[in-house]
């Protein structure tokens, strides 16, 4: 009888063990590469300063101004539009007027 479980015990073990070889080191494989590329994730967010904050005034006023110029270069397109069809122009001209003194500030 105790030779019997012996041999059984001696024979899971063979199997068993390559095989939790095999399956460990890739259940271990998996969660390193999580765990490598988490922490490099993580640096990255603390070396660009964490990813919050606001904007500068001079940010924001530059923003101000390219959105200033993208308007007026629409309001231009839709005088033009308007100029060749023959309606009048006086509102977008007033607007154009506007938009060109907010960026000369």
């Amino acid at each position: 009888m105790n030779l019997k479980k012996a041999l059984k015990l001696s024979l899971s073990a063979v199997i068993a063990f390559p095989l939790s070889l095999i399956i460990g080191n890739e259940i271990f494989a998996n969660n390193l590469t999580e765990s490598f590329e988490y922490k490099l994730s993580n640096e990255n967010l603390l070396a660009c300063g964490g990813g919050g904050g606001g904007s500068s005034p001079a940010a924001r006023a530059a923003a101000k101004v390219k959105k200033a110029k993208t308007k007026l270069n629409f309001k231009k397109r839709q005088l033009s539009k308007m100029a060749a069809a023959g309606e009048d122009t006086s509102k977008i001209e007033a607007q154009i007027a506007e938009l060109e003194a907010l960026i000369e500030q």
